[in-house]
């Protein structure tokens, strides 16, 4: 008897326990922690409206999209510049995930130290298990390299300078990728960093007022556990959130819809060439001809591809690049003396100019040089979208980014303008221009040789224009308009994601 009471009074110590726990619990649950974050913005930061970046706390449920996702950026999360012109969302919430190439980034006011952080050339340093920072892709639970780094553009504005983490190969389309700042990551005194409140109230169970915050909540418990998995507890935390890559589906439908019109169009009627001069270069020894005219090329710009402000991609009912019939453009080519003596044909080379250069720059001195050194034929024409003539429309983008779509989607053409002279490269250039009047029946060419002196796709655009000798003009220009220089860094990811369109890399 005595030994049953004893199991009674245990268990009604172990009832009391369960019971005061559901009600510490339950006063938890029921008490609201209100966020000093505005409803559009992210709950997770830490003083800007967009970080931390890229986060599915902008993402809802979409069954139709190839990844389940759907971008819902609010309107008021996006920068507005200097005049007070909020940036649309609209433009970016067509997506069905984030850039797979675009930085990670995350700010605390009062800054971050560099010390500890995975340098450029180190990024194994992101794999170890003491990592200060970690990539996590919860689709395959693989843990991603990457390097970390502080923006040099903003050391002497701490409150406003990005932490921004680079992965070091494209991420997969589909995937969710987790990422945590872990204590190893300090202030820039040497403090440690503060938890961001909205991070906190998700650790530890609490609900808030936030409603961004509480629409994440049921997913967020696979965030944490899958740090977990990876090694870093959420008590070995300052800040974690996730997101979503966008599908490669979507990334390629409108390169691919433009390529696949683009040639049908071609099929079906060949463009007209018009020569407008045909000239030696100096005396002719190096370069015998250099040939200027246009080519009819297959049309997707709006305003008749005029290089107005407004001019975009034409888009059909399901948003696609659509056909607007033809216009010309112009090109250059350059045919070198050693054609007219070598053995065999020679090949062709499409030069794809530089940023805001022309279809002229086919016969620069340095392309001329290579035209008459490697014995080849060089032609180019207008990029659209990074040609001079859109100048306007990208300085308008730099002053408003909800633009983008005049200078980034007008790269669909650009690309669309190298396949017309593609296509008069291989037949009626190489048929009835590229001869040699002792020979008319022997071509000069060979048409089944053009080659492209550039790749069309890079990784990361907004990093490679960032760091290029450029980079610093059209940052200055942005930061005019747009003077946080965390707006700045976000620009440029806002940017990639427009560029992935027309530049995405192959998975």
């Amino acid at each position: 008897m005595r030994e049953i009471r004893s199991t009674d009074a245990a268990l009604a110590s172990r009832t009391r326990v369960l019971v005061l726990a559901v009600i510490v619990e339950l006063a938890a649950c029921s008490s609201d922690t209100s966020l000093p974050i505005e409803p559009a913005c992210n709950p997770l930061g830490a003083g800007h409206c967009m970080t931390p970046w890229p986060s599915s706390v902008f993402e809802v449920d979409d069954p139709s999209s190839a990844t389940g996702r759907r971008l819902a950026i609010p309107e008021g999360a996006l920068p507005s510049n200097a005049d007070n012109v909020a940036a649309d969302p609209a433009g970016w919430n067509v997506a069905d995930g984030f850039s797979p190439v675009a930085p990670l980034v995350m700010a605390w006011k009062g800054g971050v130290s560099a010390d500890g952080l995975p340098p450029p050339g180190r990024a194994d340093l992101s794999l170890a298990a003491d990592a200060p920072t970690v990539i996590f892709d919860m689709t395959t639970g693989a843990r991603v390299a990457h390097t970390a780094e502080l923006d040099p553009q903003a050391a002497d504005q701490p409150d406003a300078q990005a932490l921004i983490l680079r992965p070091l190969a494209r991420l997969i389309g589909g995937h969710r990728y987790a990422v945590g700042i872990t204590t190893r990551v300090h202030a820039r005194d040497g403090s440690d960093l503060a938890v961001p409140p909205g991070f906190a109230a998700l650790r530890d169970h609490k609900s808030t007022d936030h409603a961004l915050l509480e629409a994440m909540r049921p997913r967020f418990g696979d965030v944490l556990d899958a740090l977990e998995t990876a090694g870093f507890p959420a008590c070995n935390l300052v800040v974690a959130w996730d997101f979503t890559v966008a599908s490669d589906e979507l990334l390629h439908r409108d390169r691919v819809a433009a390529h696949d019109r683009a040639l049908a169009a071609l099929d079906a009627q060949p463009g007209k060439l018009a020569i407008a001069s045909d000239t030696p270069i100096d005396d002719g020894k190096l370069i015998r001809r250099k040939i200027t005219g246009t080519l009819e090329a297959p049309l997707f710009l709006t305003q008749r591809g005029a290089p107005n402000l407004g001019t975009t991609i034409a888009r059909d009912d399901v948003g696609l690049p659509t056909l607007q019939g033809r216009y010309e453009i112009p090109f250059t080519a350059i045919v070198p003396a050693c054609a007219y003596t070598a053995n065999d044909p020679v090949a062709m080379v499409i030069h794809r100019h530089a940023l805001f250069g022309s279809a002229a720059e086919a016969a620069s001195a340095a392309l001329q040089a290579m035209a008459a050194e490697r014995c080849a034929v060089i032609a180019g024409t207008d990029l659209r979208g990074m040609a001079e003539i859109d100048l306007p429309a990208v300085a308008r983008m730099l002053n408003d980014i909800t633009t983008a779509d005049e200078a980034l989607d007008v790269l669909e053409q650009g690309l669309v303008n190298h396949m017309a002279l593609d296509r008069a490269l291989r037949t009626v250039l190489a048929q009835q221009v590229f001869v040699d009047p002792a020979k008319p029946t022997r071509s000069l060419v060979d048409p089944t040789q053009v080659l492209d002196d550039a790749p069309a796709s890079v990784a990361s655009y907004a990093e490679l224009l960032d760091r290029s000798a450029d980079g610093p003009q059209f940052r200055r220009i942005l930061a005019a308009a747009y003077p946080d220089p965390l707006d700045v860094v976000m620009a440029l990811g806002l940017f990639q994601m427009r560029w992935d369109r027309v530049v995405a890399v192959a998975p």
